[in-house]
């Protein structure tokens, strides 16, 4: 096994002294001992990332493929590949070098799966594009935890830093797949059974049996996802837990928050006019915040909602959903249903017939704004 007077010949003890010294030819040893050889351990040094070999030990995998071997054995064309990997955020290599692992290959042959079910490539590139997107803010938040763990001992040696940043790896990784799987399985249910619901409304021409009069609500937060591309992880979560807190504090009853979605929450009320108050307040409540804080815009609607397990589902839950989205910063939009069956302390601006995604016919909605009080 090598040892310090060969670390030494081999120049990478260079401008170690001492603790340090002692603690480098600690981690040398272990890192050779694990296959590393003196070539990648001096272009390490190089790099400034001695520490972090022994996370790539456990994370990386040997690149035995290029973008090209995988095209031909998967079957899917290497542009189309290709278009996939920079979706995904992921730098798009020279086709014939070495650059994928077994892993890589094991995911083509999955995109060659989805082609296979016939869904479109546009399609399966945005979809990627949105995990991507995703996953990089899920990796940011889960680094940052790491961070916070290790990162406090600031007088660890790199020895012991890069050791402990390997054992997290170690017992981490393996259940991140199964994590994420949970919650994209989660989601998935919860909006085909919203699809569903709404399907089998709209056949039937009504609201199912054990659907409930409610009035729906979503508020959402303004540039959300452009404010995700700009800042990082640990922020962008104080964010969404700032529109938690402040939903929690706006909502009374009979008015119940259903959930937050990252940068919406849902809300529910028999009574059309206790959600528009709550709603209103919770605007201005995010006006309030300062410039740190993004504006708010919420859709109301009202009609029949089916109840499942603690949500609700159906046409009129889609729409709130869509008419959210057409909201103006710092407005509340409504559905004609709502207005009507609201009360007469409010003052509408009619903002015309809009043609809402997934929905078949105009909706015509209304601004609701508080009545002043002079009645003007």
């Amino acid at each position: 096994m090598a040892g310090e007077a060969e670390f030494e010949a081999a120049g990478l003890l260079e401008g170690a002294q001492g603790a340090e010294r002692r603690t480098r030819v600690a981690l040398l040893e272990q890192l050779v001992e694990s296959g590393y050889s003196f070539d990648e351990i001096r272009a390490a040094l190089r790099d400034d990332r001695l520490a972090l070999l022994p996370l790539e030990r456990v994370l990386f995998r040997d690149d035995v493929y290029s973008a090209r071997e995988i095209s031909e054995s998967a079957g899917v064309p290497l542009e189309f590949l290709e278009r996939i990997q920079q979706a995904f955020g992921m730098p798009v290599a020279d086709p014939d070098a070495k650059a994928f692992s077994e892993q890589g290959m094991a995911a083509a042959e999955r995109i060659a799966q989805f082609r296979s079910f016939g869904l479109s490539e546009d399609g399966m590139v945005e979809v990627s594009r949105v995990i991507g997107q995703s996953m990089s803010r899920v990796a940011e938040a889960i680094r940052a935890l790491i961070n916070e763990a290790l990162i406090p001992a600031a007088a660890a040696s790199e020895a012991d830093l890069g050791l402990r940043y390997a054992a997290v790896a170690h017992e981490l990784v393996p259940h991140l797949a199964p994590m994420l799987n949970d919650a994209v399985t989660a989601h998935l249910i919860d909006q085909i059974r919203g699809d569903v619901v709404s399907r089998a409304e709209l056949a039937a021409g009504r609201g199912l049996p054990g659907a409930r009069e409610m009035a729906v609500g979503f508020a959402d937060l303004v540039g959300f996802t452009r404010l995700g591309e700009s800042r990082p992880a640990d922020e962008l979560g104080a964010v969404a837990d700032r529109l938690a807190d402040l939903t929690s504090r706006a909502v009374r009853p009979p008015v119940r928050l259903v959930k937050t979605i990252g940068d919406a929450a849902m809300l529910v009320s028999p009574d059309p006019d206790t959600l528009l108050d709550t709603t209103l307040a919770l605007v201005e409540s995010a006006e309030q915040q300062g410039e740190d804080f993004p504006q708010l815009k919420a859709g109301l609607a009202f009609g029949p909602v089916l109840p499942r397990g603690g949500d609700w589902y159906g046409h009129t839950v889609n729409l709130a959903s869509r008419v959210s989205g057409i909201a103006r910063p710092g407005s509340v939009l409504v559905t004609e249903p709502l207005s009507d069956a609201a009360g007469a302390q409010w003052a509408w601006s009619f903002a015309g017939e809009r043609k809402l995604k997934n929905v078949r016919e105009p909706v015509r909605v209304f601004r609701a704004r508080r009545e002043a009080p002079d009645g003007g």
